[in-house]
């Protein structure tokens, strides 16, 4: 077999299949110090056969050794002595072959130890440290110095004779070895369990650095330990120079002069720990480093001392099989910070969504806290008095999936950790999770995510939810392009969405605030600020302060709903709404939306609202192009704007009280305002608390097909109405109303210039009230078209019912007339109690749009074809009957028609003075017929040969030449 070209898979395979795996200690040293060659002794230790390592050269404070072949058997001990002085050991490997560690590696002092080997290092399942210094493990070529001398392996030298004073870094030629952990070594540790043995692995005394700096690095089952020190794990790739110092925290590194990284990989529950009274950083840095089958990075403060970073730095990162990163504080000290950089991809992976659910969610909510659940993900949590770590993530794309989550929350007085995201591409979270949240006295974290595109699918969600006494944090959205939150699961109990909630908590909620270009929220998704939280069949109230919710879209907001039930009684249809509100004591907070255009369909919703005695936040719509509201056409529920108090579905459910705190305000800006097949822009109360107020201001208003713009009342004060545009159309069986049971109807007030809907249709405004005063309905409009005003005697007559009967009715009786109609009535007798509608339209009778038109049919022949020039003399143009016009708004137009014969126009009776000659016509003038009529500025009709032409707020005519001039 030719082991030459096999070895070129990579580089770790082989060093595993075809390195030596000696019984004993080989440890051969070169001849390349001269006279300072170093030595080896046999010796014990505690019982322990080993290898002592005398002589070498000694330059300052340092010591050089250099060995041809440097191998430690299992249970054998290789160790380094210490002379006086001495404070760094500098060893190299020259012989060609890879370093086999297997057993005990020391120094019997406590100098640092640095282990050179360019063709790689392998530290097996029982290989152990006993240093007392620092420890760096390296498949550089050389140590370089200050003075530019290199400790080389490949080119070995003996060190000169001059001063060597400090060690700059390491010099990588092409193709370093790679450095493999396998270390499984185990020891009682007090501080985390003094009872049973922990798998510590490599190890350095407390506030001491273990580095390891080779080509690819792979930790199978390895761990690497330096409670309250440095953990340094650095891989390269080519020819590059990593410089480092020693400092009083030990040895530190710098990548900023590596080109090209190698691979790093944690697997089979490798892990890396730097905790301690105050945790110790972790710093890795490499081309593509993974971390997989629970492999971990913990970082823990149990102390005063506040803890240090985790920072990862790479190409690409992946985070997979329950792997997940910990900087937790459980002591007065803070947590350290979590940072990640990746040039180019972060993909985060978990255990699967049910078990992320029952993790995140459901067993808070059942008041079971884990605060270090060491599954899937990235944790800065605090127990403590101190302070939760941050989480900075920076990289082009960012994935997190199958129950990835990302958490710093609180559970205790420290204040939670804040969540900061940068990928400029995209985030995408697929069932997995953000979440900075507290469950006690501290205040919780915020959540930042800035990027192109959001995407979160799938059960995903980002929240910043509290149940304690602290406030929650603020969840901010930057996403240039977009931001999607799509696909809630098949009866999930709960949504895919962006949550700043409390649940049984008394501190204030955080704010939601999204700047995107679009934001399309579908399939059962939210977006939520709420006090108090419904899941499934369980409502959990809260005191708390619901948050606000601020949409900034520049192109457009698109809410599309989704229900898992045809039964509208089941609560536990999945909506997908937009929505800040208050479940107990607490306020709920506003609902603003900024866009272009904004489109509500499919039963989703946009609510501020209200379930208990706090009051319900406003609604502040601004879309500078259009409004569409789009109800699912299927007779369960249409979808909506509103601000209500109550709802008589989850008051049912969950045998609340009826609300008494007020409903909050509604108002949209629009050029046009659409709702059909069921949308509805709606104020309601269903307690003792007030109803708000809705005001629109567009240029077009249109309802059609059972659509709402609605103010209902049960008991509290009636809602009001304010609608402003150029029109307003109602098609269908839509309304206009506030309507009230036993509170006061309350008052819709409309100024347009057109008002208009089709008679048989039943599209009705109304004001009317059960049990109390009919409200008042004011109708600023010049132009009615299809409406009748009605009273309540009319009402009760034309249905037929008795005063009692009509006073029992459990729905608004002008819903059950087949006409569009205007009304303030209530349905108990009695004048006072009646509404009031009042018409102002600036002199123009408004019973020309209200009164059905006589059914006898005049001769037109008498009237038409009369003197036209006489009849022009007057300013008036008038039918009396039908003349093919409907006799009732309620009738359909018909396609009658009358012929008549031309008359020729009358000589004028009576004294004309004028400056005119007098028009003559010759015998081949041609009469030509009226073809259309107009109102000129003097209120003058005139009669027309063409239809008019001009420009916008013009009109051009001439007289009917067979007339005289006036």
């Amino acid at each position: 077999m030719n082991i030459q070209a096999f070895c070129y898979l990579p580089s770790i395979f082989c060093l595993l299949l075809f390195s030596p795996l000696p019984a004993l200690a080989q440890i051969i040293p070169d001849k390349t110090l001269g006279a300072e060659n170093s030595l080896t002794i046999t010796d014990s230790i505690n019982g322990k056969a080993i290898d002592r390592i005398e002589g070498g050269a000694i330059r300052g404070s340092h010591l050089f050794h250099s060995f041809q072949q440097f191998n430690v058997g299992e249970e054998q001990g290789a160790y380094f002595t210490n002379p006086t002085n001495i404070t760094n050991i500098f060893t190299r490997i020259t012989g060609g072959n890879p370093s086999n560690i297997l057993g005990t590696l020391g120094v019997l002092g406590n100098a640092n130890l640095f282990l050179l080997n360019p063709k790689g290092i392998i530290f097996g399942p029982n290989a152990q440290l006993d240093v007392g210094g620092s420890f760096l493990a390296s498949t550089a070529d050389s140590v370089v110095f200050d003075n530019g001398f290199p400790f080389s392996a490949t080119n070995p030298q003996a060190p000169t004779l001059l001063a060597i004073n400090i060690p700059i870094g390491l010099q990588f030629r092409e193709h370093p070895g790679s450095i493999v952990n396998q270390s499984q070594f185990s020891r009682i540790v007090q501080s985390i369990s003094p009872s049973t043995l922990t798998a510590v692995g490599l190890e350095v005394p407390v506030g001491q650095t273990l580095a390891l700096v080779g080509g690819d690095l792979n930790l199978n089952s390895g761990n690497v330990t330096a409670f309250q020190g440095n953990i340094l794990l650095f891989s390269v790739a080519s020819p590059d120079f990593v410089s480092f110092g020693l400092s009083p925290v030990g040895l530190t590194l710098d990548n900023t002069a590596i080109q090209n990284f190698g691979n790093i990989e944690l697997s089979g529950i490798a892990s890396v720990n730097a905790s301690g009274l105050g945790s110790g950083s972790i710093s890795v840095n490499g081309g593509n480093v993974t971390l997989r089958d629970r492999a971990n990075l913990i970082s823990d403060t149990i102390g005063t001392i506040d803890g240090r970073d985790i920072n990862i730095q790479a190409t690409q990162f992946n985070l997979l099989d329950q792997a997940f990163i910990e900087s937790g504080s459980s002591g007065t000290g803070a947590a350290g910070n979590v940072n990640i950089n990746a040039a180019d991809s972060i993909n985060l992976r978990g255990i699967g969504f049910a078990t992320f659910r029952r993790i995140a969610l459901e067993e808070p909510l059942a008041g079971i806290f884990n605060p270090f659940p060491r599954e899937s993900g990235i944790y800065t949590t605090t127990v403590g008095a101190g302070k939760g770590g941050n989480v900075t993530i920076n990289t082009r794309q960012l994935t997190l999936g199958d129950g990835m989550l990302i958490a710093s929350p609180t559970y205790s007085a420290g204040t939670g950790g804040n969540i900061a995201i940068k990928a400029s591409e995209s985030v995408e979270l697929i069932g997995s999770g953000f979440s900075a949240g507290s469950v006690a006295q501290g205040n919780g974290g915020s959540i930042e995510i800035d990027t192109n595109q959001l995407m979160i699918r799938n059960g995903a969600f980002v929240t910043t939810a509290i149940s304690g006494q602290g406030k929650g944090g603020d969840l901010i959205i930057r996403a240039t392009d977009s931001v999607v939150l799509t696909a809630t699961p098949e009866f999930s109990a709960f949504s895919t969405g962006l949550g700043t909630n409390s649940v049984l908590g008394t501190g204030d909620v955080g704010n939601i605030d999204i700047n995107t270009r679009t934001l399309l929220v579908e399939g059962g998704a939210s977006i939520s600020s709420t006090s108090g939280l419904t899941s499934g069949n369980s409502l959990f109230p809260s005191a708390s302060r619901g948050g606000d919710v601020i949409i900034n879209a520049s192109e457009s907001v698109k809410i599309v709903g989704k229900a898992t039930s045809n039964d509208p009684s089941d609560i536990r249809a999945v909506q997908t709404f937009v929505v800040s509100g208050a479940i107990g004591s607490g306020d709920g907070g506003d609902v603003r939306i900024n866009t272009k255009r904004l489109i509500v369909e499919d039963r989703a919703a946009i609510g501020a609202s209200t379930l208990g005695s706090g009051a319900g936040g406003n609604i502040v719509v601004n879309a500078t192009e259009s409004v569409e509201i789009i109800g699912s056409n299927d007779n369960l529920s249409g979808s909506g704007i509103a601000t209500t108090s109550g709802d008589e579905l989850y008051r049912l459910a969950f045998q609340l009280d009826a609300p008494t705190g007020a409903a909050g305000n509604l108002s949209i800006t629009t050029p046009k305002l659409t709702l059909k097949d069921g949308g509805t822009v709606n104020v309601g109360s269903l307690g003792v608390g007030a109803a708000g107020t809705i005001k629109v201001v567009a240029d077009e208003i249109s309802l059609d097909n059972n659509s709402t713009i609605e103010g209902r009342t049960v008991s509290g004060a009636g809602a009001n109405i304010n609608l402003q545009a150029q029109s307003i159309l109602l098609r269908r069986g839509s309304r206009i109303s506030t309507d009230a049971g036993t509170s006061d109807g309350g008052n819709i007030t409309l100024n347009s210039d057109i008002l208009l809907a089709f008679p048989q249709e039943n599209s009705d405004i109304t004001a009317n009230a059960r049990t109390a005063r009919g409200g008042r309905v004011t109708v600023n409009v010049p132009n009615i078209f299809g409406f009748t005003a009605i009273s309540r005697d009319q009402v009760r007559d034309r249905l037929g019912l008795t005063d009692a009967q009509l006073a029992a009715l459990q729905v608004s009786p002008t819903s059950l007339l087949a006409t569009s109609d205007i009304a303030a009535i209530s349905q108990t007798s009695g004048p006072a109690l009646q509404g009031t509608v009042i018409f102002s339209t600036s002199g123009v009778n408004p019973a020309q749009g209200l009164v059905e038109l006589p059914q006898n049919v005049v001769d037109p022949t008498t009237l038409i074809a009369a003197n036209l020039c006489n009849q022009g003399a007057g300013n008036e143009f008038t039918i009396t009957g039908r003349g093919g016009v409907p006799p009732s708004p309620n009738d359909a137009l018909g396609n009658t028609s009358a012929q008549f014969p031309w008359v020729e126009g009358a000589v004028e009776q009576g004294t004309r003075v004028s400056n005119n000659k007098p028009l003559t016509l010759s015998s081949n003038d041609q009469v030509i017929p009226a073809r259309s009529w107009m109102i000129n500025n003097r209120g003058e009709v005139r009669l027309l040969a063409d239809e008019p032409i001009g420009q916008k707020g013009q009109r051009f005519w001439q007289p009917i030449s067979v007339c005289a001039p006036h």
